[in-house]
C-alpha cells in the first residue's frame, strides 16, 4: 500500500490529534506528509511527539492560518495543483499517512476541491470527527460529500468521550467501520495503550497487514498460476502476471509498490480513467436502492434512461436498444436479429455475412464466424458457419455482393479502426463507399463500435465521420466507463418494424441473465452525464496532437508505419511473426521499465489510454513507444 489519507470533517476536527497517536501506536512502521499547511506546523508537531516516524516536508507551507488558498492568494503564491500533488508523493519505502486540511469540501485551489485531491489519489481514506454534539451529522454530511466523488471511507473514528449512541446512528448509514477513540489529545504511552484495540480496529479496516506479514508477491503468483486460466495466454506462460492491487486515473498499483500508467485503458475499457469518481459515486447510489432484476417482463429507470441515451446518439429518429453484456454478445445479437429480419422478410436463403480482413468481432461463434482470425479461430473452422472474407475495399464488397446475389444478409465492420487485428484504419472515405455498396444492393450493414465507440476515435460513433446510418450498431467497453461489464446493440427502424407483430413465433428468442443490469445502467447513464459535457472531444483532439507531434515523425524509417485516428496511435514494425511475434514481448517490457503497461498486437504497437490522461503520463507513453522503436529497427 502506498499509504491512506486522514480527512477531518472540518477543521479542528482533531486531524493532526489522531495521526500523531496513530503513529506512536505503530511506531517505525509508517511516513508522515501533509502536502499543504498553514499557521503552526503540523508537520513540526507530528516530529516532536511521534519521533520514531519518518516525515517528510510539504509541498507547501503558509504563514498565516486561514485555508490554504487564501493564504496562498495573500502571500502572492499559488496552491499545488492536484496533480503536483500526486506527482510530489513522497518516495518511501514506508506507507505514508497523508493528513489534509479543513474538511473534505474545502476549497483546494481555484479549480477543486480537497475531495477531488483525495479522489486523485484514490488511497483509503480515515474519515475523524471531534465526539461532541453534532458529531454524527459533521460525519453524514461528510461522508455524503465524499461520496459524490466516489470516495467511500474505510473508516470512520469518532475522538473523545465514548458515544456508544452515535457509533449506531453512523453505522446506520456508513458503509465503513466505526470506531471510538479515547482521546485527550495527550499522547502519552497509557492512552495510546488504552487505544490499542481501536488502532487494530482501524488497521484492520484499511486492509493493512500492519501487524502480520503481508502476503508476498511470489504467494500471489504461485496460487495464481495454480488456479487461474487467464486470456490469450500460454499456460507456460514465462512471464509472471502484474499483481495490480487498486487503480485510480491513467494509474495502476502493484502489489511491489510500483506505479503503471494504463496505455491501453484496460483492454480498451476505461473511458475517463480508473474509478472516475462520478462513475463511483452513481455506482454507489444505485447499490443502495437494488442489485439484480431479471429484464424478461420488467424494467427499470437506468435502463429506460440509458436506450434513450444512447438512441439520442442513432443516425434514425427512432429505434430500440437490446442490451447484453459484452461485445460478442452483441455482435451475436446483430448477427442473430439481421438473418431473423430476412426470414420476417420471406427470404430466409440470405444465409451469408461479409466480414473484412483483420476483422475481429468476438470470441462466441457467431462472432468468431464474422471475423474467422486463422491464427485465433483456425482450428474452430468446421464448427462454424459460412461467411465471406475480403479485403476493406468498396470495390471488392461490390464484387463479393455481385457474386453473391440474394444470399447475403449482413456486412459487419469496425468502423474506422479495426482493433485486435492489427489498428488497421481506413478512411471515412472508404467508409461511406462500402455503406453505399450495401445500400446498392439491398444488403444490411452492422457497424461494430465495441472498441470504436464512445469517443475513441473523435466523433461519439466512428460512423459519424462517413455520415452514414448502420442498421445495428453494437457497443460494449466503454458504455458504463469500463467500470461494469455491459453491451447493447442498438437496431434501427426497419429492423425493429420485422418483429413488430402479434405474432409470436417470430419474436427474437435471446437473451442472458444480466441483460441491462441495473448497476451497470446505472453507472452508464452517469458516463453519458459525463459524456454530454463535451470534454472528451477536446480530451481526444489532445491526445491525437500528442501522437502526431511524438509519434509521427517515427513514420519516416521505412520499417515503421505510424497509424493515428483520435485517441489511438499504432505503430507498426516490419517483418514477420505477426501476433506470435517474440517482438511485441520484447516492447511490453520496454514499457514496463519506463513505468507504462502496453500490450502490443505482436509487431503492432499501440496505445488507447483513458480519455482523461494527463498530459505528462502522455508524452510518459510517447517516450516509452518512442523506446520500443529504437529496440525494433
Amino acid at each position: 500500500m502506498t499509504g491512506f489519507i486522514v480527512v477531518g470533517t472540518d477543521t479542528d476536527a482533531g486531524k493532526s490529534g489522531f495521526s500523531a497517536q496513530f503513529l506512536q501506536a505503530f511506531p517505525g512502521r509508517f511516513a508522515y506528509w501533509k502536502p499543504a499547511e498553514t499557521g503552526d506546523s503540523d508537520t513540526e508537531t507530528i516530529r516532536r511527539r511521534a519521533p520514531s516516524a519518518t516525515v517528510f516536508e510539504p509541498l507547501a507551507r503558509f504563514a498565516e492560518p486561514v485555508a490554504p488558498m487564501l493564504a496562498a492568494a495573500r502571500e502572492g503564491r499559488r496552491m499545488p495543483s492536484i496533480a503536483e500533488v500526486v506527482a510530489g508523493v513522497p518516495d518511501s519505502p514506508l506507507p505514508l499517512l497523508l493528513e489534509t486540511f479543513g474538511g473534505p469540501l474545502s476549497p483546494w485551489d481555484n479549480t477543486a476541491l480537497q475531495a477531488e485531491m483525495i479522489a486523485a489519489l484514490g488511497w483509503p481514506t480515515i474519515l475523524v470527527t471531534l465526539s461532541k454534539v453534532g458529531a454524527v451529522a459533521r460525519i453524514l454530511q461528510a461522508l455524503a460529500g465524499l461520496r459524490e466523488f466516489g470516495i467511500l471511507p474505510a473508516a470512520v473514528v469518532l475522538l473523545g468521550p465514548e458515544d456508544e449512541f452515535a457509533v449506531r446512528q453512523i453505522e446506520k448509514h456508513a458503509d465503513a467501520a466505526v470506531v471510538s477513540l479515547a482521546f485527550t489529545d495527550s499522547g502519552d504511552a497509557t492512552e495510546i495503550e488504552c487505544n490499542r484495540a481501536a488502532f487494530d480496529r482501524v488497521s484492520t479496516a484499511l486492509q493493512t497487514p500492519f501487524t502480520h506479514p503481508a502476503p508476498t508477491i511470489a504467494d500471489f503468483i504461485r496460487r495464481d498460476r495454480a488456479s487461474v486460466w487467464h486470456p490469450y495466454t500460454s499456460l507456460e506462460s514465462p512471464d509472471d502476471p502484474l499483481v495490480v492491487v487498486g487503480a485510480r486515473a491513467e494509474f495502476l498499483h502493484l502489489a511491489d509498490s510500483r506505479r503503471l500508467i494504463d496505455g491501453i485503458a484496460s483492454w480498451w475499457t476505461i473511458l475517463h480513467g480508473h474509478r472516475h469518481p462520478p462513475l463511483m459515486a452513481a455506482l454507489h447510489r444505485a447499490s443502495r436502492e437494488i442489485d439484480h432484476v431479471l429484464f424478461a417482463g420488467v424494467t427499470h429507470p437506468a435502463a429506460i434512461t440509458l436506450a434513450e441515451q444512447l438512441l439520442a446518439t442513432a443516425p434514425w429518429p427512432s429505434g430500440k436498444v437490446f442490451f447484453s453484456d459484452n461485445g460478442s454478445t452483441a455482435v451475436e445479437v446483430a448477427l442473430k436479429m439481421a438473418y431473423q429480419t430476412w426470414c420476417h422478410r420471406g427470404d430466409p436463403h440470405r444465409q451469408l455475412f461479409v466480414g473484412f480482413d483483420n476483422g475481429y468481432h468476438g470470441d462466441t461463434f457467431g462472432a468468431m464466424a464474422a471475423g474467422r482470425d486463422p491464427l485465433f479461430f483456425g482450428r474452430f473452422d468446421p464448427l462454424l458457419f459460412e461467411t465471406l472474407k475480403i479485403p476493406v475495399s468498396a470495390g471488392r464488397l461490390d464484387d463479393a455482393l455481385t457474386r453473391h446475389r440474394d444470399r447475403v444478409a449482413a456486412v459487419i465492420l469496425e468502423p474506422l479502426v479495426q482493433g485486435a487485428g492489427g489498428m488497421r484504419m481506413h478512411s471515412p472515405q472508404e467508409l461511406r463507399d462500402i455503406f453505399a455498396v450495401t445500400r446498392s444492393h439491398g444488403v444490411l450493414f452492422i457497424a461494430d463500435e465495441v472498441m470504436t465507440g464512445c469517443g475513441r476515435t473523435g466523433s461519439m460513433w466512428a460512423f459519424e465521420q462517413a455520415g452514414i446510418a448502420p442498421d445495428l450498431i453494437c457497443t460494449a467497453k466503454t458504455l458504463a466507463g469500463g467500470v461494469l461489464p455491459l453491451a447493447a446493440t442498438l437496431v434501427s427502424p426497419d429492423v425493429v418494424a420485422g418483429f413488430q407483430t402479434e405474432d409470436r413465433t417470430k419474436t427474437f428468442f435471446h437473451g442472458h441473465s444480466f441483460t441491462g443490469h441495473p448497476l451497470a445502467c446505472a453507472v452508464a447513464v452517469a458516463n453519458f452525464h459525463e459524456m454530454a459535457t463535451g470534454q472528451w472531444k477536446d480530451d481526444a483532439n489532445r491526445i491525437e496532437a500528442v501522437w502526431r507531434e511524438r509519434l509521427l515523425p517515427l513514420s519516416e524509417n521505412r520499417d515503421v508505419a505510424v497509424r493515428i485516428r483520435g485517441s489511438i496511435a499504432a505503430i507498426e514494425f516490419a517483418g514477420t511473426g505477426g501476433y506470435l511475434s517474440e517482438l511485441g514481448q520484447r516492447m511490453r517490457a520496454i514499457g514496463l521499465s519506463r513505468g507504462v503497461m502496453l500490450r502490443p498486437l505482436g509487431n503492432v504497437l499501440y496505445a488507447m489510454p483513458p480519455l482523461r490522461t494527463s498530459d505528462d503520463s502522455l508524452h510518459r507513453i510517447a517516450d516509452a513507444m518512442i523506446a520500443c522503436a529504437g529496440s525494433g529497427e
